[in-house]
């Protein structure tokens, strides 16, 4: 007998094994979610060794260096206190990559609560939390965003807040889909007669089976946690002086936008790059995720 569930697990362990090659394998011939995938390496690179990388100390004023163009001492320019750009914008890398992953963590922990007992149990418990769901989902989410943050004050952790509790919706309603799809498959059933309990059978054995879609939801969400945040910070309510924020860098340069256009444009790039990376390398990690493309 323990031979036998000896043998049952190293065979499960070479399945779980060849599935994560398979997608990996997938995911490698696809040209755009490599590109996608360096990118994102890079940036968290960037992010991790922000103090190597900048040439100077983000919030040093200088102010003999007010407003200087790119140039060989100060690659990107300087701001209006004559700080460095190009340091503050790498050090703004680390603020965007914790608001997008602190982000997505509070979204897809309340989302996959939320979904799981939705989807797991059905009826009242169903329908009062999709109800909650098209409540919060009726409000445009950057509107909410916004209300949020007036009432709790502008914050870096007040953006976690806002917006995890603005985001949870969508990967409530994935992953209700997911647990009302296998709730009564065999495996489901087999648990439950073994006298498992219905938190065992949810987180054990069926959230297990979901992880891909969480894999793609959070991937995906980090880009647009990253846009959110960048937006609030634009409007004065995210990362607040000194702290180097690329939104409240493109917001401060608004007024020096038709002189000084390279104040607002590095930011700016620097966010379109990160959403691209991000956007590339999850469309391609779906993609590889997909189980109808085993067989490609």
């Amino acid at each position: 007998m323990l031979d036998f569930l000896k043998k049952d697990k190293i065979d499960s362990n070479k399945s779980s094994y060849g599935m994560w090659y398979d997608t990996w394998r997938r995911l490698r011939r696809n040209r755009a979610a490599v590109v996608g995938l360096i990118m994102v390496t890079i940036f968290l690179l960037v992010a991790i060794f922000a103090p190597l990388l900048a040439p100077y100390d983000p919030a040093e004023i200088n102010l003999a260096a007010i407003l200087q163009p790119p140039s060989s001492q100060y690659w990107l320019g300087t701001d209006y206190y004559g700080r460095d750009l190009l340091s503050r914008i790498i050090y703004g890398s680390r603020i965007s990559i914790s608001v997008g992953v602190i982000v997505q963590l509070v979204s897809i922990s309340i989302g996959t609560l939320m979904g799981s007992l939705a989807g797991y149990y059905g009826g009242k418990v169903d329908m009062i939390i999709m109800r909650l769901v098209d409540i919060v989902m009726s409000f445009p989410s950057l509107l909410l965003t916004i209300a949020i943050m007036v009432a709790l004050g502008p914050g870096l952790y007040n953006v976690f807040l806002a917006l995890g509790a603005v985001w949870w919706t969508k990967t409530a309603r994935i992953m209700r889909s997911e647990f009302i799809r296998h709730r009564k498959k065999e495996y489901v059933e087999a648990a439950r007669a073994l006298g498992n309990n219905d938190f065992v059978i949810m987180y054990k054995h069926i959230l297990p089976n979901c992880l891909a879609p969480l894999i793609i939801t959070f991937t995906m969400g980090v880009a647009s946690a990253i846009m959110a945040e960048a937006s609030l910070s634009f409007l004065g309510l995210g990362a607040q002086e000194p702290t180097p924020s690329w939104g409240s860098i493109i917001n401060n340069g608004l007024q020096y936008l038709r002189t000084k256009p390279w104040y607002s444009l590095f930011p700016g790039l620097a966010i379109a790059y990160t959403v691209l990376g991000f956007n590339l390398f999850g469309d391609g990690l779906r993609d590889a995720l997909d189980p109808k493309m085993k067989n490609n």
